[in-house]
């Protein structure tokens, strides 16, 4: 019973959520839009467990001064702080006058802010890196794909736009293959990956995919 429950009512809500898209009734929509409320009071509940969960892996670990304590105690320190003041400071948010003044709004734009910015940097070298393996003209995919970035590129900074004659002729077949293979292929991407997410969304909804309960 603990597995089939969870399939039923995975089952009915799938089946209700999807008639959303082909039932245009109003009651059905006020149906429909009630359960998505439900789903973020349960998202809601999803975010304290996921706290819980965070303690509860992190802080034996402080507490045993086990691998790498130091920033699992930063961790858990900021996560109080912030916290702390987000209760502290939570009646004045409905306060469109004191949100500048908050604290917790002070700790995300002075350390979220910067800190986020840093990771995505970092990110550069790595794109950088994969760039260079994959731009390797080992074939002839490897080499158009080279040229055609190549050119892009060179099409995209004021030193390709200026060239006299052949500068203008440049843009307009960087903005070409830009507009047309590049958008192609990302629909082609796009089309694949809804396809995928409605296969997987069926086989959750058929009882076929039960990771989410735990088995294989």
């Amino acid at each position: 019973m603990k597995r089939t429950l969870p399939l039923i009512i995975t089952f009915v809500i799938g089946i209700v959520m999807v008639g959303e898209f082909f039932i245009p009734h109003w009651r059905y929509r006020a149906l429909t839009g009630e359960l998505l409320e439900w789903g973020i009071i349960l998202s809601a509940g999803a975010f304290i467990l996921g706290l819980v969960n965070l303690v509860q892996v992190h802080l034996p670990t402080v507490i045993k001064r086990g691998t790498d304590w130091g920033y699992k105690v930063v961790l858990l320190g900021s996560l109080g702080l912030t916290l702390v003041l987000g209760f502290r400071d939570g009646k004045q948010r409905l306060d469109p006058g004191m949100e500048v003044s908050l604290s917790y709004k002070w700790l995300f734009d002075f350390l979220y802010v910067p800190l986020s910015a840093t990771m995505f940097a970092l990110l550069a070298f790595y794109i950088a890196s994969a760039g260079f393996r994959a731009f390797r003209a080992r074939n002839a995919e490897a080499t158009l794909l080279l040229l055609a970035a190549a050119l892009v590129m060179f099409a995209s900074v004021p030193l390709g736009e200026s060239m006299p004659i052949i500068g203008e002729y440049l843009v307009v077949f960087k903005d070409w293959i830009l507009d047309v293979p590049n958008n192609a292929a990302r629909r082609a991407i796009f089309i694949g990956a809804a396809l995928g997410a409605i296969s997987t969304g069926l086989r959750v909804i058929l009882g076929l995919e039960r990771s989410h309960l735990g088995g294989d």
